[in-house]
């Protein structure tokens, strides 16, 4: 019944305010001299300080760890059950450092990277290379998203940086400038006004549009877009991926606004700049609170200063 009662008592130790690691490493040792003098010279203490935390401790438990023989302690059952859980509670907090450090460290942690779904397949693999060759032990965990999603997955601490446009009004995230991506009317590259001279957005009012979804920063992008060239397009196809809108476009289903790719492919639509040129920014965002782990802090540091160079 006794054990039972310990066994109860175990569990939250490893919480307890009144018993910490230290007394646990105190109360291993002490099972390994059995010698009260002993230990304390093992552990560089004095004899006072390691009796009082022996005595806090049995009076937590509500038991007696040892048998007293004069200045020789023995191990009773007590002290032999709490000393495994003890053992095991000391192992994992140490696989825990670690862990805590791999995962931190500037030169072998790991980066939870977010990204646009538009800079998947040429901002995400340069930044990524150039990174690692650098520093070639940094892992990296990626996560694609819209805007939306990726700034409160920073704010969640889901993600610690995300490759994405400009942080919305209010937020706390650390945003700097890396590319910019040239928006483009898009159209089949059979349409008539593919090659049209002085090409306008004006003059794709009659077209059917293959927009953005409502809730994507692009759709809000491109709607001002039409607004200010006085029109709201007719919207015939709707999706949130940014290759589906461009299958659709370059398939002759409709026309839209679409950042430029960097590396055309060859069922893309044909693309005609917007007059007056118009770009969609592209940064790093992190989250600067709470504090970066190093592994973090360095990737941003070498983005931002390399950003500063270009």
């Amino acid at each position: 019944m006794r054990e039972m009662l310990l066994l109860t008592k175990l569990m939250p130790i490893a919480h307890h305010p009144r018993v910490d690691e230290q007394t646990l490493r105190w109360f291993l040792s002490l099972c390994d001299t059995e010698n009260m003098r002993d230990t304390a010279a093992v552990e560089r203490v004095n004899q006072s300080t390691l009796s009082r935390a022996l005595a806090r401790l049995e009076a937590e438990l509500g038991v007696e760890l040892f048998h007293r023989h004069g200045r020789r302690l023995a191990v009773n059952r007590f002290g032999e059950l709490l000393r495994g859980h003890a053992e095991r509670a000391l192992a994992e907090l140490e696989a825990g450092r670690r862990r805590i450090d791999a995962l931190a460290s500037p030169d072998t942690g790991l980066i939870r990277l977010g990204f646009l779904h538009s800079v998947g397949r040429w901002l995400v693999p340069e930044v990524l290379r150039d990174h690692r060759a650098v520093t070639p032990g940094i892992r990296f965990a990626l996560r694609q998203g819209f805007a939306r999603e990726l700034y409160a997955w920073l704010h969640a601490g889901d993600i610690d940086a995300a490759l994405v446009t400009p942080p919305p009004p209010g937020s706390a995230a650390g945003w700097h400038p890396l590319r910019e991506q040239q928006l483009c009317m898009a159209l089949p590259a059979d349409h008539p006004l593919a090659e049209a001279p002085a090409l306008v957005l004006g003059d794709l009012r009659d077209e059917p549009f293959i927009a953005f979804a409502a809730t994507t920063d692009l759709r809000r992008a491109v709607d001002r877009l039409c607004e200010e060239a006085g029109f709201a397009p007719s919207i015939a196809f709707e999706s949130e991926e940014i290759a589906t809108v461009r299958g659709l476009i370059g398939a002759g289903l409709g026309v839209g606004v679409l950042p430029r790719p960097l590396t055309p492919e060859h069922d893309d639509p044909a693309y005609r700049p917007l007059s007056p040129a118009r770009h969609r920014p592209i940064g790093l965002a992190w989250n600067a609170a709470p504090r970066p782990t190093p592994a973090t802090a360095g990737f941003v540091a070498y983005l931002t200063r390399e950003a500063q160079t270009l």
